[in-house]
């Protein structure tokens, strides 16, 4: 047989070693006795689905170059049930399957399509619960006088405007405007 190892973690500038998941991947396909076809590492955030190289494994799913896409947890590959539940759509279409090590999933069973649509959703729910949780914390934070912001000198490497930007404000309406009572 062969199969595909996914792993995938938030960013790379954290501490964050996809190393972790592929290794155990690998000691896994290797006792089985299956050939790894290929090993696909994304550096970005479970709810995107357009990761450059989630993107190719499935390309080469559709092109059936493996039998099974191998992931450590269901959240490694996707943390949307309605992305989830439509890539399990596709591989069934192209006869791969997905075994996840750490969650009773292998979606060769009825049992186990069942528990990856229950654990996606899961997951899903769970991301949410830390959206607002972040949110929660900031409002709490910015009536209590602090800033929110990041760091200096954080490593992200999106440009972002100075606040110091004359043109610059997080208001959705022109201040002065505002001000004026227009």
């Amino acid at each position: 047989m062969k199969a595909a190892l996914y792993a995938r973690v938030s960013t790379d500038d954290q501490g964050q070693n996809p190393e972790n998941q592929l290794r155990r991947l690998r000691e896994i396909a290797k006792a089985r006795g299956w050939e790894v076809h290929d090993e696909y590492i994304d550096f970005r955030s479970g709810k995107d689905a357009n990761r450059p190289e989630f993107q190719r494994l499935l390309a080469d799913a559709k092109g059936h170059k493996f039998d099974i896409i191998m992931i450590t947890k269901l959240d490694r590959m996707m943390r949307s049930t309605s992305n989830l539940l439509n890539v399990l759509k596709h591989l069934e279409k192209w006869k791969v399957a997905l075994e996840c090590l750490d969650q009773p999933i292998d979606t060769r069973s009825a049992a186990g399509q069942f528990m990856v649509t229950m654990l996606g959703a899961v997951a899903e729910f769970e991301r949410e619960l830390g959206r607002d949780r972040i949110k929660d914390g900031m409002a709490r934070a910015k009536a209590e006088g602090k800033l929110c912001h990041r760091p200096k000198g954080s490593t992200d490497k999106k440009k972002r405007r100075k606040r110091a930007d004359k043109n610059y404000s997080p208001l959705l309406v022109d201040p002065d405007k505002f001000r004026q009572g227009v």
